[in-house]
């Protein structure tokens, strides 16, 4: 089966409630979708969300980036999903996807390129990635910077649906973190799972001393608690904490994955499916992990749509379980999403894992059509797809 055509479109997402961190605060996302087209007809979407802050990639970068990728998948032609999964690795290789941070556009491609072949072998990806591990997610949930008000009443909507637990967003002043991880464990219970995350906020000397204090509130990891490029502040303090250390921000490839085991820089990896360029990186990441006993966690980026919620889903029902997902949240933060299933977390933070064709959505086009910002027809097209409206 021969790919015929290639495009992508920026969608913009607005959400119904501003989400902050330490790095940012955003009220919307603008994500990157890409449409393959193979000969038979049958069409795949993919997605990625470019954050400069975490990888460095623009808009405007990662949609010349899949103007490459295009240019060299057009016209290929596979026989089986083994193929698929060989052009995949191979166009990885040849664009140095183990150093190189273009996650987010390569992710969008890879993706598409799965959902397209997998209606077209009618197959779904999961099972042509590996075997199922669970036919369900537990999802645990976020607290993002915001006021006491706003937290308290989040909190209480996680316990109540079933959350068993809780990250929050740190990086104010160390009494600040402490009254609200107080608060935390007073509504939540002492039976659920607290964690932090700093977002690059703190040097070395500040994470040691809020660790010290964290203690007292059994919290039991802190995500990226200093700046991505300082991997040996990392690990010393590894070496001197006691919660596991989780990575995100300097966490991007494979080679940042490498070195960060070489040098005992952290307990776990926060592993983002369009951080990391797409499904196939993120197995080869968390096969890295388990093979070095570090954890791995299942995170996701703010904004995703049902597509990428859909590549979680599929990540999670093929590894080994996780220490914690998170995602899933499209109608609670979504104005709008863009697939006719409703893949949004349900009581108790639970997500089925259902089996379809490709990535087993259904993606409404005109949606899609009515919330691009730019597009990048396929450049050897004679004409611009036209999507419904």
């Amino acid at each position: 089966m021969k790919i015929q055509r290639v495009d992508a479109f920026v969608i913009r997402l607005p959400f119904r409630f501003s989400f902050g961190h330490s790095i940012a605060s955003r009220a919307y996302s603008d994500n990157l979708i890409v449409r393959v087209e193979l000969e038979d007809g049958s069409v795949g979407f993919g997605e990625g969300i470019p954050r400069e802050y975490v990888t460095g990639e623009t808009i405007d970068g990662a949609l010349a980036d899949v103007s490459t990728f295009a240019a060299k998948l057009r016209g290929q032609e596979v026989g089986d999903f083994h193929g698929v999964k060989q052009l995949i690795h191979d166009l990885a290789i040849e664009e140095g996807l183990e150093q190189r941070r273009s996650g987010a556009a390569f992710c969008a491609v890879e993706l598409a390129l799965l959902d397209a072949f997998g209606k077209s072998f009618k197959t779904p990806v999961a099972l042509e990635l590996g075997e199922i591990q669970q036919e369900s997610v537990q999802y645990g949930s976020v607290i993002p910077f915001g006021n006491k008000k706003i937290m308290v009443a989040l909190l209480w909507f996680y316990k109540l649906w079933g959350f068993k637990t809780v990250k929050l967003k740190v990086g104010g002043t160390l009494e600040d973190d402490l009254a609200k991880l107080k608060t935390v464990r007073q509504i939540m219970g002492e039976d659920a799972i607290i964690r932090v995350d700093a977002n690059c906020a703190w040097d070395v000397e500040q994470t040691l001393a809020a660790a010290d204090k964290f203690e007292a509130f059994n919290v039991a990891s802190i995500e990226q608690p200093i700046k991505a490029e300082d991997i040996d502040g990392l690990s010393k303090i590894v070496a001197n904490v006691k919660q596991e250390i989780v990575v995100d921000e300097s966490l991007c490839t494979l080679a940042d994955a490498k070195e960060l085991i070489a040098k005992k820089a952290c307990g776990a990896f926060n592993i983002r499916i369009s951080k990391v360029g797409g499904l196939l990186l993120a197995q080869q990441m968390a096969q890295l992990a388990r093979h070095s006993g570090l954890g791995v966690h299942m995170g996701a980026q703010v904004g995703e749509s049902a597509i990428l919620t859909a590549a979680g889903r599929i990540f999670a029902a093929i590894e080994p379980p996780c220490k914690n997902y998170e995602g899933s949240n499209n109608s609670w933060l979504l104005q709008q999403d863009i697939s006719r299933e409703n893949l949004t977390v349900s009581l108790r933070g639970k997500g089925n894992i259902k089996l379809a064709d490709g990535l087993g959505l259904n993606i409404l086009q005109n949606r899609i059509s009515g919330l691009t910002r730019k597009q990048m027809p396929d450049a050897h097209a004679t004409d611009k797809v036209s999507l419904p409206k």
